[in-house]
């Protein structure tokens, strides 16, 4: 694994963050973005959800059963988007707390 060199003001800062190893500090760094990312899906998520009442399984079917009605659709892509990048995130953390 590669070193990351630092600069002095940035060591300063870390010290005074009581952070003793930098490895520790980039996975603080990198949790805190990725939950941010986690929650910024989540709630589109939850938006679709509460917007159509139901599952993104169940909507998804539906549309599949009904003539074609482009906004539903550009909502299904949406929510499956904002579904998958929740997911992906949370296997990103995973991965961050598992590797570290």
């Amino acid at each position: 694994m590669s070193t990351i060199t630092i600069s002095d003001s940035v060591d300063a800062i870390l010290r005074e963050l009581s952070y003793q190893d930098t490895r520790q500090a980039l996975k603080d760094s990198l949790t805190t973005e990725i939950l941010a990312r986690i929650s910024a899906y989540k709630s589109e998520v939850m938006h679709f959800y509460e917007k159509y009442g139901m599952p993104f399984e169940e909507i998804a079917e539906e549309y599949r059963s009904k003539d074609e009605d482009f906004s539903l659709y550009d909502d299904i892509m949406a929510w499956e988007f904002a579904i998958e990048g929740m997911s992906y995130w949370q296997n990103k953390l995973k991965e961050l707390h598992s590797d570290l």
